[in-house]
Formats: C-alpha cells, structure tokens, sequence
C-alpha cells in the first residue's frame, strides 16, 4: 500500500442534486483505495451529508459561512474558514464541486500550497445566466481561478469547447471525466407514482425529475405538454422536484387548462423510484451540463427525448434531443412507441482518483 493520500472535497450546498451526486459517487469510488483517506466540507446540512456519513462513514465538516448567496463580507469569513480546515488537516488534494466552493476554495488551497487543486465544472450556467458586463466579469473570475488550479475538470466535449472560446484555463489542465451514477435497479419498485396520481396502467406518463428552475425552463415542458395534448388524452406530464418557479409552473398550467394533466408534485428524496413509471423522461433545459437524470433513465432503459443543450447529445445520440418544439408531438409519438436502450459505458471515475496522486 502507498502513502496516504488526503482529500477533501468542498461543495456548497448539502441537496442531492447534480453535483452533489457526483461528490457522493466520487466518495463511493475511493472507498476502494485504502490509502484514500477522503473528507467532504459543505455549507449546511443536508441529505448529501446524511448519506455520506451514513452510507459510506466519509468524515463531513459544516462550514457555517459557506453560503450560497453572494455577500462579500460573509464569503471572506467562509474564504478563512476554508483556509482554517485545509491548513488543520494539511490535505494533499482540494477537490472543489459549484461555483461559490469553486471559487473560496480554489483560492485558500491555493494560498496554502496544496499540491493538486481540482476545479469540475458541472455547467457553465452560472457564468451564460448573464450577459453584456456581468458576464465579462464572471469570465475574467475563472480565467483567474483557472490560474489557480492544477485540473480542470469538464464533464462533456462541448464544455471543453466553451472552455476554449471563453479562454478559461489553460488546454494542457483539462481533463474529461463524464458523470457517473450507480443504481441498485434492483431495489426499485414500481407504481409509486402512479399510485399517487391514481392513474391506470394504460395512461402514458412523460416525465421529469429536477429543480423548478430558470435552467431547467418548466414553462417550456408546459407549451410541449399544452401541444401534444390538443391531440392526445391518454397522458398526463408530471414534474417532480422543487424550485423557486414551482408555483409560477403550477399557475401557468392552470392558465392553459391542464391542471389535471400536467402536474408539479415537488420534492421527492426517492425520485428514481417516481422516474421509473415514466414512459419518457422529457428535459426541456435551456442549460445543462451532464445531467444526473438522464444517467438514471438510461439505467431505467426509459426512452428519452431533450433539449439540445450541454453534454446530453454526447450521451444519448442526435436522434433523441431536438433544437426547437417544432414537430414535437411526433417525436413523442415515435418514442413513446420505441423500446429504447441507451449504451452507457463510461466508468472513468477512476480518473478521479488517478488526479488525486494514486495510479
């Protein structure tokens, strides 16, 4: 065995969302390398922490001044509190997951010396949701940071594109690592949604399972559904998740008439079990990166039709993403009626853990 190597992986938010996924998945890897001794600092409580401690005995550290919001005089007290844990616990790799985590982090390991700084990009929406200055300011950010770090990890062909128009980090620190999930398929039941709606096998269910948010662009799910079913009544369209649009979706659906056929349920901690009454998983993002969802309907073997956004044609094909809702209804249709199999098989998560110093 080889000399120990300590990690700590930092990440904002405590939800179980995308990039907590992978932080947890990451955990899960290196659990099989006795000489990876791996820590997770988050700003709050959550279920990402439950499961961390619970599942997989990783040591977590809540950093109060971690926070999501922007506040300068609350960040440089997180900036410390960071620098504070990296100098106590003298980690070889600081491996940073979201863009406040990205940013404090990135700049204390730095700071401090750590020899392997990692930065993995899960998107670039937190730099595209602006425009004209703002967005020139966001850039010159993590042209900086990019400085700054060791390994810039992307997790599609197409962020590494928008990497180099936006002149981020230097080629030679790229690195392609793809999401990955694990799914006990298993252990997953089937009719939980379906029992909660009270709706018949022989009713169609298209689906999401995500935030309510501006990225994941609810409204649009909302015009496709309104489309198909001026010519479809054996469907009905379900979100599950929440978010700060959730009740805005909820009105807009009552304003067109479908109120009993496109409905916003909110959170669920067992989403994939909902998922797997799907008959399509629909995504209408305006941005994405890999999304964590798509992975599990692949593991599901649910067809999947989404906007043409991120990383998602790389996993799924040309053929199950579309640019604009023309001809949708007939999209729908022709996966509706396919048996659908997506190959996924990049298991590369192992690269992870090569970044952190262990062959």
């Amino acid at each position: 065995m080889g000399k120990e190597i300590k990690v700590l992986q930092i990440i904002t938010k405590a939800e179980w969302a995308g990039a907590q996924r992978v932080v947890y998945e990451i955990c899960k890897m290196a659990k099989q390398y006795n000489n990876i001794n791996m820590e997770v600092a988050t700003g709050e409580n959550g279920i990402l922490v439950d499961k961390l401690e619970k599942d997989l005995g990783i040591k977590v550290h809540v950093l109060k001044k971690l926070v999501h919001p922007i506040n300068p005089f609350i960040d440089y007290k997180g900036y410390k509190e960071i620098k504070r844990l990296i100098k106590e616990n003298n980690y070889d790799a600081v491996h940073c997951h979201s863009t406040k985590a990205g940013i404090l982090g990135r700049l204390a390991a730095n700071k401090l010396g750590v020899k392997k700084v990692i930065y993995t990009v899960h998107g670039y929406w937190p730099i595209l949701q602006y425009e004209g200055i703002k967005r020139k300011i966001a850039i010159f950010l993590e042209r900086y940071l990019a400085n700054k770090t060791t390994d810039l990890v992307l997790i599609s062909k197409s962020d590494i594109e928008l990497s180099k128009r936006m002149k981020i980090g230097n080629e030679k620190k790229y690195r392609l690592i793809y999401n990955k999930i694990t799914v006990e398929k298993d252990k997953i039941g089937k009719g939980v949604l379906r029992k909660e709606l009270d709706v018949d096998n022989n009713i169609k269910i298209i689906g999401n399972v995500s935030r309510v948010d501006d990225p994941k662009n609810p409204f649009l799910f909302i015009d496709i559904a309104n489309e198909y079913l001026k010519n479809n009544n054996n469907v009905v369209f379900v979100w599950v998740g929440a978010g700060n649009l959730i009740q805005q979706a909820k009105n807009y659906a009552e304003k067109l008439n479908l109120k009993e056929k496109v409905k916003f349920i909110g959170f669920r901690q067992n989403g994939i079990e909902y998922m797997k009454d799907f008959d399509l998983l629909l995504l209408t993002s305006s941005w994405e990166g890999v999304p964590i969802t798509i992975l599990e309907a692949i593991e599901l073997k649910i067809p999947i039709l989404s906007t043409d956004v991120g990383g998602i044609k790389e996993i799924i094909g040309k053929d199950s993403v579309f640019e604009t809702p023309k001809n949708i209804s007939e999209l729908i249709d022709k996966k509706l009626n396919s048996h659908e199999i997506i190959e996924y098989n990049y298991d590369n998560f192992v690269d992870y853990i090569k970044l952190y110093g262990i062959d």
